[in-house]
């Protein structure tokens, strides 16, 4: 297999986790309910995110609920305004200390936990595995989406946020349609945040055909 092809099926499959793991289940439904999932779909899409090494989804949920009640203040965990553009674009901010308020509904879900105190045990049993296999099936299975991971989420909160928060549809292509964060931070009820939203798009349509709830 050319190392085209090997590049073109892990941006492929980078932004499938980045629309059902990302966007879908981390983001709309883990942070703001805005839809219901089947546990087979939680527990495929949580699969995904340890791929691509988001270390602990309920850090990440927890520190999303605070950005979103602290939004570019001080107390904002990933404001570029103060924490830094370089911190935030590399996503290696880090957060002394996460209110419980903001995670304290999410130590009930069994699979969150899970995957709260295995994440690393996770990713290095994927990465093993996968090189085990083979170079090429390492670079398109885990590599790209960790490199896709970081440098969406790194462009989502410095791009969308400094030096004041505004959509960015052209980011759409890395973050799956979450590029209109002004939209987002309006009203983070809203599912599909702009007619070009990927990810609000399809979760629209597996609501539409039973796969998903509207809550």
């Amino acid at each position: 297999m050319s190392w085209g092809v090997v590049i073109l099926i892990g941006v492929i499959w980078s932004t499938i986790i980045s629309h059902f793991g990302a966007s879908i289940l981390l983001h709309r439904y883990y942070c703001h309910k805005q839809l219901e999932v089947p546990k087979w779909f939680e527990a495929i899409g949580l699969f995904m995110l340890m791929i691509a090494v988001i270390r602990t989804p309920i850090g990440w949920i927890a520190s999303h609920r605070m950005h979103h009640a602290y939004s570019d203040t001080e107390d904002d965990p990933h404001s570029p305004l103060h924490v830094g553009v370089w911190k935030v674009l590399t996503t290696t901010w880090t957060i002394p200390e996460i209110p419980v308020k903001f995670s304290r509904d999410l130590y009930k879900n069994p699979m969150l936990v899970f995957c709260h105190k295995h994440w690393l045990k996770i990713w290095i049993a994927v990465w093993a595995i996968s090189l085990l296999i083979s170079f090429k099936f390492f670079v398109a299975f885990a590599l790209i989406p960790f490199l896709h991971a970081k440098i969406g989420f790194g462009l989502l909160n410095t791009v969308c946020h400094y030096p004041e928060p505004k959509n960015v549809p052209a980011l759409n292509l890395l973050i799956a349609g979450e590029g209109y964060h002004l939209n987002h931070h309006k009203n983070f009820r809203r599912l599909r945040l702009a007619k070009w939203d990927t990810g609000g798009w399809i979760a629209e349509r597996l609501i539409n055909i039973g796969v998903f709830k509207k809550t």
